[in-house]
């Protein structure tokens, strides 16, 4: 059985389970200085109309730094996510560093530019992950046994941007699913995460998966609408 809205939680907080199958986790790479990820993120952005969202498909949309020399410095971009998709080309899940980069469940994805549809699907049911959140701590809880690692991410939507330089100068560009904070935490069945006290762009939603210390396919996933958006 998955829930995928939020439940509340002692008024305080809330929590959300997911006891069916883990959803696929689509990660895509995007630059506001590069001028062909609008279309990338446009097909991101469309994943927010569907009946599928958070049960079946977790979108999300990592700024790199990479292309800010260019001229527009990107206002979501984190060098942080620079170096996670030139992790996945160390660990041999991409064939280079590149934007827009798409990856399904840590797999590099070149569907795109052959304008094929977003892949995902559910597998099996797994066991029921449980992510409880109070006076921003993230707990959770997991019926499974193995060593896992808990990649938690924030999520913010509706952000526009008038971009004055660079490859996009003078185009308006509309973002939704942006990582605006992102941690690991390795675990087995019980993770805690303290979020931050605020951040410098709201964020609307949390996106949890677990994944194999190497990556891979997530084992199981939950994610939701954030009641009270931060910063607060």
């Amino acid at each position: 059985m998955l829930m995928a809205a939020a439940i509340p939680f002692a008024s305080v907080g809330q929590t959300w389970v997911n006891a069916d199958a883990p959803a696929t986790v689509v990660e895509l790479y995007t630059s506001e200085g590069c001028s062909s990820c609008p279309p990338a993120e446009a097909t991101l952005n469309a994943l927010e109309r569907s009946a599928d969202l958070w049960n079946k498909v977790i979108p999300l949309a990592f700024h790199v730094d990479y292309w800010n020399y260019i001229g527009w410095d990107d206002t979501f971009a984190d060098a942080a996510y620079s170096q996670r998709q030139r992790d996945k080309v160390n660990q041999g899940q991409s064939s280079g560093v590149y934007t827009p980069g798409w990856f399904i469940n840590d797999q590099e994805w070149r569907g795109f530019f052959d304008r094929q549809a977003i892949p995902y699907a559910n597998g099996p049911r797994a066991p029921t992950l449980t992510a409880t959140l109070a006076d921003k701590t993230l707990r959770l809880d997991y019926e499974g046994t193995q060593t896992l690692v808990a990649n938690i991410a924030l999520v913010a939507m509706n952000q526009t941007t008038e971009v004055k330089r660079g490859e996009n100068r003078g185009r308006t560009l509309d973002h939704d699913f942006i990582v605006v904070d992102f941690a690991k935490k390795a675990g087995k069945n019980h993770w805690e995460y303290t979020l931050p006290s605020s951040l410098d762009i709201s964020a609307d939603a949390i996106a949890i998966w677990l994944t194999p210390p190497q990556g891979g396919d997530p084992v199981q996933t939950v994610a939701g609408w954030l009641d009270n958006p931060y910063p607060n």
